[in-house]
């Protein structure tokens, strides 16, 4: 869900940058994003996403990025229950961080990578969809007696 505003799903195409994660963010983007998430006053941590959408959806993010942490949301919440906001937001940033930690780095080496072969990469792409389109496009024809 959304980090501005757990109602809505997370989406790229949203506009605020704030509200999602994505796979290319540092730590510190990460860290940004999570300490500014929408959470409440309330003291302590709960899972009740119909009264506390911003903390059951942090907890939501650590506990799919991290199963092994417990066994549901709810346990993971009752692990966390004695945190503050504060202390529970620098554990999603770690999680985060850490299940995001090898792709990045993977996407960083190819983006470092012989641009020639990312060249080549996209060239092979583009001759196998045109060719998917000649052929459509001569079934369309052929179909439409042109």
């Amino acid at each position: 869900m959304s980090l501005t505003r757990p109602h809505l799903k997370m989406s790229k195409s949203h506009e605020d940058p704030k509200s999602r994660i994505l796979i290319t963010d540092s730590r510190d983007e990460i860290s940004q994003k999570i300490n500014s998430a929408l959470t409440d006053s309330l003291v302590g941590v709960t899972y009740d996403p119909a009264n506390r959408p911003g903390v059951s959806n942090l907890i939501h993010i650590m506990y799919h990025l991290d199963e092994t942490l417990a066994d549901s949301c709810e346990a993971l919440a009752h692990d966390c229950r004695d945190l503050s906001l504060r202390a529970l937001k620098e554990k999603v940033i770690d999680t985060v961080n850490e299940q995001l930690d090898s792709v990045r780095m993977k996407y960083e080496e190819l983006m470092r990578a012989d641009a020639h072969l990312l060249g080549d990469i996209s060239d092979e792409g583009s001759r196998k969809a045109s060719a998917n389109a000649n052929a459509t496009m001569s079934l369309v024809r052929e179909a439409l007696g042109l």
